[in-house]
């Protein structure tokens, strides 16, 4: 896929945001005032969210949380929970985008029992940060890539973290050479008004300072994560029964 630059994507108004300004305002408020701190090993569930509902659930181990990250394992072969769509990309774009908007109603599909890949995955998160950094392994732990996920900031709930995917990754292999992934989506969302004027400013101003980032090799490109491996005595995570009351 070519590099798109980011000034050839177009902002609008949006009719389909998620949270209103006072939710946001809220939330912010909420994010600030949480004590919750979770200690290495610890279990937590990641839910990744669609509109107001759950999109996905799946259970990760918490391997440190300190004042500038929160870093979370996803161990292969995991049970998780997901609402989305089986084989999107055997989809046309238009009716992914289609699918995308109808789920934004709790109510719309069902959620199936998944196994996740077999391979490692750590992510590293920053407290209020519209990204993610995400590191593949095989099975047999040969680093396959970092990925960067677009996304809100994180709120903490009781059993774990929320997040909004936006559509929107740069796969950055082992290199330091990158690519586009999803831009098809995400420009059609854009398009759709999906997203509000704060949300596509976020994400541009965030994907621009990543592509910098990257070509620095700035942290975290350069502080050896791929060397990082788990305890080998942290179980298999596994969902608590009320996954779903969040």
């Amino acid at each position: 896929m070519r590099n798109i630059p980011m000034r050839e994507w177009r902002t609008s108004r949006s009719q389909f945001a998620w949270h209103d300004k006072t939710h946001r305002l809220d939330e912010a408020v909420e994010l600030m005032a949480e004590p919750v701190h979770w200690n290495s090993g610890e279990q937590i569930v990641q839910y990744e969210m669609w509109g107001r509902g759950i999109g996905t659930a799946r259970p990760v181990t918490v391997v440190e949380e300190l004042s500038n990250h929160i870093a979370l394992y996803s161990h292969p072969g995991t049970l998780k929970v997901s609402r989305g769509m089986e084989n999107r990309h055997s989809l046309s774009l238009s009716e992914r985008i289609e699918l995308y908007l109808q789920m934004l109603d709790p109510s719309v599909g069902e959620f199936r029992d998944e196994i996740t890949s077999d391979n490692h995955v750590l992510t590293l998160t920053r407290p209020n940060s519209w990204h993610s950094v995400w590191l593949f392994w095989s099975s047999e732990w040969q680093f396959k890539n970092w990925y960067i996920n677009f996304q809100s900031p994180i709120r903490r709930v009781p059993k774990g973290i929320q997040l909004h995917d936006y559509a929107l990754d740069i796969v950055v292999r082992p290199d330091l050479s990158w690519s586009w992934k999803d831009v098809d989506e995400f420009a059609e969302l854009v398009a759709r008004e999906f997203f509000t004027d704060e949300q596509v400013s976020s994400i541009r101003a965030e994907a621009d300072q990543m592509v910098r980032t990257i070509e620095k090799g700035s942290p975290p490109f350069c502080d050896g994560w791929e060397n990082w491996r788990p305890d080998e005595n942290w179980p298999l995570p596994r969902l608590p029964s009320d996954w779903f009351d969040v």
